[in-house]
């Protein structure tokens, strides 16, 4: 008797609660249409102090942090959910937005990383790939002003370069030993008066 009433409390309990959670997120929800992303946030959070392993509550959030450009914290709750999840196409839309809030921050390369979890997951997702190559290419144009920064800053000459300037140089000299000897000849056929 004793538990059958602990069941029945355990199960009126993780109803309840469960019940609330979802009272939250729906509540999240109608803020979250209005554009009312920072009240979308508070639901949420109050929806995951209530469930913490609900899964909609922690992806709803993600987006409203997001939205905020909080894009640090939204990156932990997708990692965290990520890591959590057993849904593959679940997990891929939540690689998908963790690559779009790493693009966000600039940091490429693990934006680039998190799309290609994406893809491997589904890999006849569009968007995913369209900004896969977006971030690969803003790498590469990163990298190469980078290189472009480095030369400015350290121009190193190559060998035929060296060459053409030492050539030049030599000429110079010769120019300038030229003129000299012509000025001492025609300084010595004048006679000086003192």
């Amino acid at each position: 008797m004793k538990t059958i009433v602990l069941v029945f409390t355990v199960l009126t309990y993780c109803t309840t609660v469960h019940a609330q959670a979802n009272s939250r997120i729906l509540q999240g929800n109608q803020y979250y249409r209005q554009s009312q992303f920072d009240m979308a946030e508070a639901e949420y959070r109050k929806a995951l102090e209530a469930e913490p392993s609900n899964t909609t509550a922690q992806f709803n959030l993600a987006n409203a942090l997001q939205k905020q450009k909080k894009f640090d914290e939204a990156v932990k709750v997708l990692g965290a959910l990520a890591a959590t999840s057993t849904d593959k196409s679940f997990r891929s839309i939540v690689w998908y937005n963790q690559g779009v809030a790493y693009t966000k921050l600039k940091n490429l390369e693990e934006s680039i990383e998190a799309y290609k979890k994406s893809l491997r997951l589904n890999p006849d997702d569009q968007q995913a790939r369209e900004n896969l190559e977006k971030a690969l290419l803003e790498l590469k144009k990163k990298q190469q002003q980078q290189k472009d920064q480095q030369k400015k800053q350290d121009p190193k000459m190559s060998e035929k370069e060296a060459e053409q300037k030492l050539k030049m140089l030599q000429q110079k000299e010769r120019e300038l030993q030229q003129r000299q000897q012509n000025k001492k000849q025609q300084g010595a056929g004048q006679a000086q008066d003192w």
